[in-house]
């Protein structure tokens, strides 16, 4: 890994390569690379554990929480209907 040394050595050359201007765009641009990356990462090791891709498991979750969910409905509504005088 680097130093502190090292790192401030590379921001110094980045200022003066790229100039102030420049810098920020190119920072903005690794950033959303890496933001990617992670994304590409996570999606593969979620293939590999799970053996189905991010939208299967989406797919799963969904069906799950809508089956919770018209559960909870039934049961509000026989709540409701025992509240009645």
């Amino acid at each position: 890994m680097f130093g502190w040394e090292e790192v401030v050595l590379i921001v110094v050359l980045a200022v003066i390569l790229l100039g102030p201007e420049k810098l920020a765009d190119v920072a903005r641009t690794l950033g959303r690379i890496y933001g990617e990356y992670q994304k590409a990462k996570r999606q593969l090791e979620l293939e590999l554990i799970y053996g189905m891709n991010r939208d299967g498991i989406e797919d799963i979750t969904r069906k799950k929480l809508e089956g919770v969910a018209s559960e909870f409905a039934k049961s509000v509504e026989e709540l409701r209907r025992l509240s009645k005088p």
